[in-house]
């Protein structure tokens, strides 16, 4: 056999051993994933449930993760897929992480309307507007503000008040 052709042949082993490596990377990432989903999955969770504790552990490991409901399905898509998250470069989720957290956002999120501009800032939002109607915000709004007046939103609980807007 010639040195050229015994160079080619290690060099496509090589490139297939690569391959295997790789596939068994990728594949114990998703194993563990996939157990820890089952472990959510044996404690009785809902799909839903378990779409919204991946979004919820994703994003508001960093900030307050907030209702899908605020912004547009839209805008919730572009947030996924961007590496430049407000300026922050982060890692997009992937795989099953990115498949439960859609799972999440896209049903519980809103549609644009036609023509619409989407929005990525909470204050350009409609929806966000018109949840609150009364308020009065400081520039910018910021999602670390959200806590002035949902006192438990550490804990997802956005409908509970601060006494000031109780009445």
């Amino acid at each position: 056999m010639a040195p050229s052709q015994r160079r080619r042949r290690r060099l496509r082993f090589g490139i297939w051993a690569m391959v295997v490596i790789l596939a068994g990377f990728v594949g114990s990432l998703l194993a563990g994933s996939a157990q820890k989903l089952g472990a959510q999955a044996q404690q009785g969770l809902t799909q839903a449930q378990l779409e919204q504790a991946q979004y919820v552990r994703s994003c508001g490991s960093c900030h307050v993760a907030l209702p899908a409901q605020v912004l547009p399905t839209e805008t919730w898509r572009r947030l996924l897929q961007d590496p430049s998250h407000y300026g922050q470069q982060i890692q997009p989720l992937s795989g099953v992480a990115l498949q439960l957290a859609w799972g999440y956002l896209r049903p519980n999120s809103r549609p644009l309307r036609q023509g619409e501009q989407v929005p990525y800032r909470l204050a350009d939002s409609r929806y966000f507007r018109a949840l609150h109607l009364q308020v009065e915000f400081p520039t910018p709004v910021r999602v670390s503000g959200c806590v002035d007046c949902h006192p438990k939103v550490n804990a997802g609980d956005f409908a509970s008040l601060s006494p000031q807007w109780q009445s």
